[in-house]
């Protein structure tokens, strides 16, 4: 072997300790980095979230979304309140008014100029039309035979008549108002009456006993040859029914007096009516809609050079909805609570149901949210400073 190929392999040998030198210290000062950073993991982890907390606090602009959302909320309360308020069924009643205006407006656009008189089960369109009330709602009797059939007492015919159903009723309800009829239950009969008027188609009384069956069928029938008469009956069913949710006797729940006797319909009924499902139902659609609203405009103030990771952003957000949520649901609590303890039982009614489902809908998920993201920031971000950099380690290779 020459003197040349000696040096040759003598170099070799030395960059191959040079390098594996190298490579050792690289990964010594990374095993020190590595265990100071174990050392240290309580106080690192620590700030890490201090740093989430920090991120995720809401600033000038997130109060301001804040106190918007839970303003928001506290007027949906507000107006759901004002709009449901119980008031006594007739003269006076300033929703009953609305709708009663309202349905006019709407019928008045089906008459076609006749004015006839009503005959057994046919109700006239222009009765249909033009009477404020519903045959279902008679509570006179024509003769003593039917007043001594007691088919219901004043104004519990709410509780007897499928008419007031709010499902059964667009069935029962509308056959009643296209043939002058009235449909009674005492769970599980069902019975119908004629109601007859006076000429000036008023002061409905129940006069003769008809039957379901007929009934149903004439309604039937004018299906076929009188569709602009039965289209209205509905129209009339519906807003009648609207008439009722919000006064004091309510609405039944759907199919109860079928199940139920007539007094245990109307004692249920002033716990829990169709009106307050509505309600409920309403207020919860509304809340949900104005969260949506809060947060798809926060979320359009995002600023990806402030903030390198949407979902920290979306914390804030998240909070934002669920403190305006709890906030106001807070504040109907203790103003129901507090009405209550002052003798106000009926301050209950108040209660926004739906809104208090959402608010519990949202501590749950939201809060779910919020610590799967934290975990994610603090958890990934110690693991980053476990793995550190990339070793740039020498290739060692004596020999080619």
């Amino acid at each position: 072997m020459s003197l040349e190929e000696l040096r040759a392999k003598h170099r070799k040998l030395q960059e191959a300790s040079d390098a594996t030198l190298n490579n050792m210290t690289l990964i010594a000062n990374e095993s020190e980095r590595v265990a100071e950073v174990a050392h240290n993991s309580r106080e690192i982890l620590d700030n890490l979230d201090a740093e989430f907390e920090r991120q995720t606090s809401l600033n000038g602009v997130d109060i301001s979304f804040l106190f918007f959302a839970t303003a928001m909320q506290c007027a949906r309360i507000f107006l759901m309140n004002k709009l449901t308020q119980i008031e006594n069924a007739g003269q006076g009643n300033k929703t009953e008014d609305a709708i009663h205006e309202f349905q006019n407006k709407i019928l008045k656009k089906f008459d076609n100029g006749e004015r006839l008189q009503p005959t057994k089960y046919n109700a006239p369109l222009n009765q249909i039309i033009f009477g404020r009330g519903v045959p279902y709602d008679a509570t006179a009797y024509g003769s003593e035979e039917m007043k001594a059939l007691k088919i219901f007492k004043g104004a519990n015919h709410r509780f007897a008549t499928l008419g007031h159903d709010p499902v059964l009723g667009l069935i029962f309800g509308t056959t009643n108002i296209l043939t002058n009829t009235i449909t009674c239950t005492k769970a599980p009969i069902i019975s119908t009456f004629h109601v007859t008027y006076d000429s000036e188609i008023k002061n409905p009384k129940i006069t003769a006993p008809a039957s379901t069956i007929k009934a149903l069928k004439y309604a039937t029938d004018r299906c076929q040859n009188d569709m602009k008469s039965v289209v209205a009956a509905v129209i009339k069913q519906i807003l009648h029914i609207g008439t009722d949710l919000y006064t004091p006797k309510g609405i039944q729940l759907p199919g109860a007096n079928l199940i139920l006797s007539n007094t245990h319909v109307e004692e249920l009924t002033k716990y829990i009516s169709t009106g307050d499902v509505i309600k409920a139902g309403a207020s919860a659609g509304l809340s949900v809609l104005i969260n949506f609203l809060i947060a798809t405009v926060h979320n359009l103030m995002y600023d990806e050079e402030k903030y390198n990771d949407r979902d920290v952003y979306n914390v804030k957000t998240r909070k934002i909805i669920m403190y305006s949520n709890t906030i106001a649901s807070t504040s109907n609590l203790v103003w129901v609570g507090a009405n209550m303890a002052a003798g106000n039982e009926g301050a209950i009614k108040d209660l926004d149901i739906g809104g208090l489902i959402v608010t519990i809908n949202r501590l749950l998920t939201d809060t779910k949210f919020i610590r799967k993201v934290k975990e994610e920031f603090v958890i990934g971000g110690f693991n980053k400073l476990i793995q550190g950099e990339n070793l740039q380690l020498k290739e060692a290779t004596l020999w080619d």
